[in-house]
């Protein structure tokens, strides 16, 4: 993903990108997690950034549990999008995951930033799961990427899923 893609505008940025690992989360009762920072009214898939000298996959369980309180029981890989946001001189590398819990969640740990936006957890069912992620609309650059990340994501989960190509 570029600015020519989603702004419609040329450039790109030469920062090294961050690290990201994020996951599609379902629960043992076939709901899935879905964040929404209510203070930018953005909803999201739990994940964020990996650590100096942690691992992807040490990352992603971190995460999924400060988030979500929730354990990593199954771990597949989905895919790795690659954003170059020229207009904000800013790179990501996100590792998505499709990952199964088979606990209830216990408490969550949120950074402050988390805080800061009033993260707030949602399960939901597959269908209002990509109804939130996927009619969210954005007129700011940042919240344009967030969406357009994680309907990637959710269109190669659904390809998954349901064994069609068309996307969402």
């Amino acid at each position: 993903m570029n600015d020519r893609i989603i702004l419609g505008q040329d450039g790109m940025s030469t920062k090294a990108p961050r690290l990201t690992a994020r996951a599609i989360l379902r629960n043992q009762d076939g709901l899935y997690a879905v964040l929404h920072a209510k203070t930018f009214n953005w909803y999201s898939f739990p994940g964020g950034g990996i650590d100096q000298g942690e691992d992807v996959l040490s990352a992603l369980r971190r995460e999924i549990l400060d988030e979500t309180g929730c354990s990593c029981d199954v771990i597949e890989e989905l895919g790795i999008i690659d954003e170059n946001r020229a207009c904000m001189d800013y790179t990501q590398r996100s590792f998505y995951f499709i990952v199964t819990t088979t606990h209830q969640p216990g408490e969550r740990h949120l950074t402050m930033d988390e805080q800061e936006v009033n993260s707030v957890l949602y399960w939901c069912t597959y269908d209002e799961m990509v109804r939130l992620i996927t009619t969210q609309d954005f007129d700011w650059a940042k919240g344009k990427y967030l969406k357009a990340r994680d309907v990637a994501a959710l269109n190669e989960y659904t390809k998954l899923i349901s064994g069609q190509n068309s996307p969402l």
